[in-house]
């Protein structure tokens, strides 16, 4: 049984009559017929009472009509799930991140995505422990918004976003008056800081910049988020030197400002396996660029 003898069928059977039927499928009258009658063969049963006058459905060709629509309806459907796979609007799409790059950029990306994709689901993972380039060569992963820099044999990196550091300070501070700081001035401050190895790359660079202005950051507190380093600069407990987009967190008693003497960037990256992503990654990777190149 075919699923294209299943569809002339449903057609005499809501028909009633050969002809229309045979018409309305596109088919001369003959050959619908045989089909017809191949598939009653092939079911060794009768599905519809014909007479010279009129065409009835027996019990059997009753049954059958019911499980037929059913069973057209299901591979339409199947085709379209596996089509929207393909072209990458449907499936799950798994997505990691660090803690450092947890605002700013990433809100933005998850929304345009959802929008436009609404049938896929997102799952994001901002795990610390987890192993970021072995679980985009694994599958566990199918991409990652990164701190730069980062290299995994397997894994494609670019480019996402490219921005400046501010300094993040209690409001009752000081400085908190002036629009810009020199970041040399700050060589007795105390510090706020993430954790080496939750953010290498971002904690070698703020690193390098106050040694290339003269001296080494004192740092009192570290933390694994951007919220908890910020509760702490608000609680009066250091300073702290964050990408600009840090800034849309917006705390009530913190201030950012300007710093000069700062020659560093804060740069974030998108990875995913080699040699190219999947549909749903690739339509990820592209609203990311999109969003980010607003924020450059």
């Amino acid at each position: 049984m075919e699923f294209r003898q299943l569809q002339l069928f449903v057609a005499v059977a809501e028909e009633l009559h050969f002809g229309r039927a045979a018409a309305r499928v596109g088919m001369a009258q003959p050959p619908f017929s045989q089909q017809i009658r191949r598939l009653e063969a092939e079911l060794g049963v009768e599905l519809l009472a014909r007479t010279s006058r009129r065409v009835a459905l027996t019990p059997a060709g009753s049954r059958l009509l019911e499980d037929a629509r059913v069973l057209l309806a299901k591979r339409a459907d199947i085709i379209t799930t596996v089509r929207q796979a393909a072209r990458g609007e449907t499936g799950t799409l798994r997505v990691g991140f660090a803690a450092s790059s947890a605002f700013g950029v990433l809100p933005d990306i998850v929304l345009r995505f959802r929008t436009r994709f609404p049938e896929v689901k997102l799952e994001i993972d901002d795990s610390e422990t987890m192993n970021v380039g072995g679980a985009l060569v694994s599958g566990e992963l199918d991409l990652a918004i990164i701190r730069a820099p980062f290299q995994h044999e397997g894994v494609t990196v670019e480019r996402l976003l490219r921005e400046r550091f501010v300094l993040g300070l209690p409001a009752r501070h000081p400085r908190a008056r002036r629009k810009v700081v020199s970041l040399s001035s700050l060589a007795s401050e105390p510090f706020v800081l993430f954790p080496r190895h939750a953010a290498p790359g971002l904690h070698d660079t703020v690193t390098s910049m106050c040694l290339a202005a003269g001296f080494s950051p004192r740092v009192v507190q570290e933390a694994n988020s951007w919220t908890s380093v910020i509760g702490m600069v608000e609680a009066g407990l250091g300073l702290t030197i964050a990408p600009a987009s840090a800034q849309a967190l917006r705390p009530k008693g913190v201030v950012f400002r300007a710093l000069s003497g700062a020659s560093g960037h804060a740069e974030l990256e998108l990875a995913f396996p080699s040699p190219q992503p999947s549909p749903a990654a690739t339509h990820f990777r592209a609203i990311a660029h999109e969003a980010a190149s607003r924020r450059q």
